[in-house]
């Protein structure tokens, strides 16, 4: 027996194939499209252009992947249509004015004539506000696998920094001189692996894995971070973990339970803490921590005395990255400026990084609204680690990498299937003719 089937089912039919493959098609360039923006180092560019090095054109100082991401982004929006409800909407709404007001910062450097201040706020900041709109574009479950993809990312570099740390040899190219051996995994310096740690042991409660699984992996990274000698990010790691212990729920449990709970892992975590302190001093993972006030760690104290030689016209309206770095070798007799306030007052001007500090405020508030406990913490974690060095004011992926996971791991209420029309409080966008 057989029964005919209305002909403007096939159509409907080819159009739901259609999306799922669109849909699977994004997934996998957003994913590659992300990855290759962390793992491709300012090493690796500059084999290519210069990147960071003096001299080049203007639109070599620009990472692929920042070209990548924009692109990945304009093809999303207008290729094929995607569903926004809920929080997402107005979630979508505020990275479109947080974007137009970075746009309208860099306009203003521009014009002012701090060309070579521009190149960082696009770099991160921009492109990390068009990777959330990018990330936005993506069902729940597509957001879901990507930040995983970028955490197991984060894993296998912590992984390679251990074996980095035993044969003493590094996977990735490295060309800073150092007085001792710290690893870098598939990051471009030591501390950018321990920072990337530390945000990933926040994340990592989030996932979907199995609780031997979760510790574990929390355990390897917290090594990692010891082989990047990274101390302040081991230190913060440290504190994280318990952090994380004590605030975030425990599901399936009474709150009694969960109490009784906390404090025998607690006593654990104490425990097993002890022991891999005494196995990494015998290692020399720790040696670092014989001497807690060094070279490097009076160098960013030492950078604020840059005030001290600059007039409150340079202070107002901000001075040339190069004089900047010059006066700084002169002055101070420091090689590098290992502070992200100083860089970001005296490129931009005081008032403009007034402005830049309170929209990055309020774009990671922003991001965080309604995010879980081990998000926030392990946002708050990181931005403290990067907060002790330049990693906010240069050409990195951090602030990218932060808007992976917290857009990633949010819950949201969208869902995968586009409707033929959009409902009340559902908002369908873009689409393809």
């Amino acid at each position: 027996m057989s029964y005919s089937v209305p002909g403007s089912q096939y159509p409907r039919a080819d159009a739901d194939i259609r999306q799922n493959a669109l849909g699977i098609l994004f997934l996998f360039l957003t994913a590659g499209v992300l990855v290759f923006r962390l793992v491709m180092t300012p090493h690796l560019m500059n084999m290519l252009v210069d990147y960071t090095n003096e001299g080049g054109p203007f639109y070599a100082k620009f990472h692929l992947g920042t070209y990548a991401i924009a692109a990945t982004l304009v093809a999303a929006l207008f290729c094929r249509p995607f569903v926004l409800a809920g929080d997402d909407i107005s979630l979508f709404r505020a990275l479109v004015r947080y974007a137009a007001l970075m746009g309208a910062l860099v306009l203003y450097l521009i014009l002012a004539g701090r060309l070579g201040a521009t190149g960082f706020l696009i770099d991160t900041y921009f492109t990390a506000v068009l990777t959330a709109l990018v990330m936005l574009t993506q069902n729940e479950q597509s957001r879901r696998i990507i930040a995983t993809t970028v955490l197991l990312i984060l894993l296998a570099s912590a992984v390679i920094a251990i074996g980095e740390a035993l044969t003493q040899h590094r996977l990735m190219p490295f060309t800073e001189g150092e007085p001792f051996f710290r690893a870098t995994g598939l990051s471009g310096h030591p501390l950018a692996l321990g920072a990337h740690c530390a945000i990933a042991i926040g994340f990592v409660p989030l996932t979907r894995w199995r609780i031997w699984i979760k510790m574990a992996a929390v355990f390897v990274l917290f090594i990692g971070c010891a082989a990047a000698g990274a101390r302040l990010a081991l230190m913060l790691s440290a504190v994280e973990i318990l952090l994380l212990l004590l605030f975030v729920r425990w599901p399936k449990l009474s709150s009694r339970h969960e109490r009784q709970a906390k404090f025998i892992a607690l006593l654990v975590t104490f425990f097993i803490g002890a022991v891999l302190i005494a196995v990494l001093l015998a290692g020399g993972l720790l040696s670092r921590f014989s001497s807690v006030v060094d070279e490097n760690s009076l160098a960013r104290v030492r950078i604020y005395q840059i005030f001290n030689y600059v007039g409150w016209k340079e202070i107002l309206t901000g001075m040339d990255a190069t004089d900047l770095l010059t006066l700084v070798n002169e002055k101070l007799g420091l090689p590098f400026i290992e502070s992200a306030p100083v860089i970001i007052i005296m490129l931009l001007g005081l008032p403009a990084a007034i402005v830049f500090t309170l929209i990055v405020i309020r774009y990671v508030l922003r991001l965080l609204r309604g995010s879980e406990a081990a998000a926030k913490i392990g946002a708050s974690i990181f931005i403290l680690v990067d907060l002790s060095n330049n990693a906010l004011a240069t050409k990195t992926p951090d602030i990218i990498l932060l808007t992976i996971l917290i857009v990633g791991f949010r819950s949201s209420v969208s869902t995968a299937h586009v409707p033929a029309r959009p409902r009340a409080g559902k908002a369908v966008i873009g689409g393809y003719r």
